[in-house]
């Protein structure tokens, strides 16, 4: 077995408010915000194959789809179309891409991807980021934010003024921002953590069944905690009312409410730091969604970015590429062996022959699995 790796390239006029989706299986999604009209995209493509005839044959099949129109830019990796299948694996080759793209910052964006993980920087359009179980790291973002994963992580740093809302079952959330003009945050075992200023009009919220909820109010705020057997304890001075199941916790003035509702997990009320408060590069959080579809229309068929030197020339940039091959023996790792487990789990996920309690089971014993040795 050898390696080929590419890397592929193209740019494509989005305009200042387009919109963007990426929708993959595995690999790592990268998103910037940057100033322009003209989104630019890098495909990293890594094949294992027996030669590199056979290589290049599967890239060709297993090449990321592309949708594009005037204002908009849709991308696919294969797999996410195949009904059954452990990988993205094509003739015994096994493909897999990284893809990082630029995107005028008031792109509207949507990622999914199901054990891949997401990175975003620097957008203040609307927001949705997806996965099962790979983390979301989100920097330097405003706007509408919402991101959503089964036992990844969601972390957001640097935010500027923005409405956020965020569910995970087993992975944490920790959320830091300049200005919050509305929350909802769900986790059922880890633990959520919320750095910034509440705007009194927003209105916030946060679950979590065993995990813990800490604050760190950098305005004033009214914090109520309904729970069965946790508590509210704070590092900063505080008024407090109610009791057992109910608990009221008084800072400042007051006047935004932050409502956490826990079995057993606790409220923590902490001072806060120099470094928590943060100004990033963003626009004023939008007053409702901007985005609307248009009935009726008729999209491009998928191209592959070879295509796109073609299709449209007057709106896409030719694709350029780079390319190396190693004939070494490699063999198969335990962790490609665990992570083609993993994805047959997810698979099933998607299409609902199973339940997110056995899919999760199922995925922390793979992991178990992939790592001894």
């Amino acid at each position: 077995m050898g390696t080929l790796e590419r890397t592929e390239t193209l740019a494509h006029r989005l305009g200042t408010s387009g919109r963007m989706s990426i929708k993959t299986i595995g690999g790592l999604l990268r998103v910037r915000g940057i100033d322009g009209e003209e989104a630019r995209m890098t495909v990293a493509y890594r094949i294992r194959a027996t030669d590199h005839a056979s290589a290049e044959r599967a890239l060709e099949t297993g090449r990321v789809l592309i949708d594009r129109g005037p204002g908009s830019l849709e991308i696919e990796t294969p797999e996410r179309r195949l009904s059954s299948g452990l990988a993205w694996l094509f003739g015994g080759a096994r493909v897999s891409a990284d893809i990082a793209i630029d995107v005028p910052w008031g792109t509207r964006v949507r990622l999914e991807t199901m054990s891949g993980s997401i990175e975003a920087i620097s957008l203040i359009g609307d927001q949705k980021y997806r996965t099962v179980s790979g983390d979301i790291r989100l920097w330097g973002l405003g706007g509408i934010v919402e991101a959503g994963s089964i036992s990844g992580s969601i972390a957001l740093d640097r935010g500027g003024d923005l409405r956020l809302r965020c569910n995970t079952i087993s992975g944490g959330i920790r959320a830091r921002a300049n200005c919050f003009h509305g929350m909802i945050l769900s986790s059922t075992s880890g633990g959520i953590s919320v750095i910034g200023e509440l705007d009194p009009a927003g209105d916030y919220r946060a679950e979590s069944i065993s995990g813990s909820v800490s604050l760190t109010p950098l305005s004033g705020v009214t914090a109520e905690l309904r729970t069965v057997s946790g508590s509210i304890v704070s590092e900063i001075e505080h008024r407090v009312e109610g009791g057992r199941g109910f608990w009221r916790s008084i800072v400042g003035d007051g006047r935004a409410a932050f409502r956490v509702n826990s079995t057993s997990g606790g409220l923590h009320l902490l001072a806060a730091r120099p470094e928590d408060r943060t100004v990033a590069a963003s626009g004023p959080a939008a007053s409702g969604s901007t985005e609307s579809e248009t009935s009726g229309t008729s999209s491009p068929a998928p191209a592959t970015m070879a295509d796109q030197v073609t299709a449209e020339p007057e709106e896409s940039a030719p694709a350029e590429s780079v390319e190396s091959w190693n004939p070494e023996e490699t063999a198969e790792s335990q962790g490609e062996l665990a992570q083609d487990e993993e994805l047959a789990v997810l698979q099933a996920l998607e299409r609902g022959e199973i339940g997110v309690d056995e899919a999760a089971e199922r995925l922390d014993r793979s992991g178990r699995q992939g790592h001894v040795g």
